[in-house]
């Protein structure tokens, strides 16, 4: 990639994304088909850029077959975690928000493709993988009734001015608070620690040096962080996808 193309990535998530459900065949979002089982597959949250078919492209290639389906979550929103992706944006993670809707998709996964995903995740690095039964989700009906997936931020959400800052990319009703596009969090981290450097030399840096951006999500769980309590998830003891030897996140998650 180019520079402009490194950035332009960076700033694009969590990328578009379509409406209504879909399947991800040969590396294009086609209508949804409902001769698709779903039954053998671990329905995940996908909460950023996992509902973008470019970004499921990018880690499945050409010859997956993804179903996604949309769906609403009530008492939660969709906020900033406190670490930097490999690609230079801040991601995404689930939080707790008494009275707000918020639009997230289902990715419906193979065991082969759940593995894969735990590795594209950084689990034990960067995200927990929890699961959840019983959430206030409203997903189309007919579809299997299990426990839900979501990976969840190990370093709690982004905070500024004492509040998690919301996506403002993702669709949200009675949303309580402040949100954020991808570049003003950008723009908000960069005023905060880069000092002189200018915006787009201090984010293709990050991009470039992983050393680096370690040291920028050590800052933001230092000093700009808040831990997120979701009850309902829980880390399966007994998880087999686990990479060994992680330390599994004990507190809030």
């Amino acid at each position: 990639m180019s520079l402009k193309s490194d950035i332009a990535r960076a700033l694009g998530y969590p990328y578009p994304a379509p409406t209504d459900d879909f399947i991800l065949r040969a590396g294009v979002a086609e209508d949804f088909d409902s001769r698709v089982s779903l039954t053998d597959r671990t329905p995940v949250l996908a909460v950023g850029s996992n509902r973008a078919p470019e970004q499921l492209r990018r880690k499945f290639g050409d010859h997956a077959v993804v179903p996604v389906t949309v769906a609403r979550l009530a008492g939660h929103d969709v906020v900033y975690s406190a670490h930097m992706a490999s690609y230079g944006s801040i991601p995404a993670t689930l939080a707790p928000s008494p009275g707000t809707v918020v639009t997230v998709s289902l990715t419906w996964l193979t065991p082969a493709q759940l593995h894969h995903m735990h590795k594209t995740e950084a689990v034990g690095i960067n995200y927990d993988y929890a699961v959840a039964e019983g959430l206030p989700i409203e997903p189309v009906a007919g579809r299997p009734s299990v426990p839900i997936g979501c990976y969840l931020g190990r370093r709690g959400a982004v905070v500024f001015d004492e509040a998690p800052l919301a996506l403002t990319e993702i669709h949200a009703t009675n949303r309580r608070l402040r949100s954020l596009s991808q570049p003003e969090v950008l723009a908000r981290i960069h005023a905060s620690v880069a000092g002189p450097k200018a915006f787009a030399d201090w984010l293709n840096a990050l991009i470039e040096d992983r050393g680096a951006r370690q040291g920028l999500t050590e800052t933001l769980a230092a000093l700009y962080s808040q831990p997120i309590n979701l009850p309902a998830f829980s880390i399966p003891d007994e998880d087999p996808l686990y990479p060994n030897g992680t330390r599994k996140y004990e507190g809030a998650s």
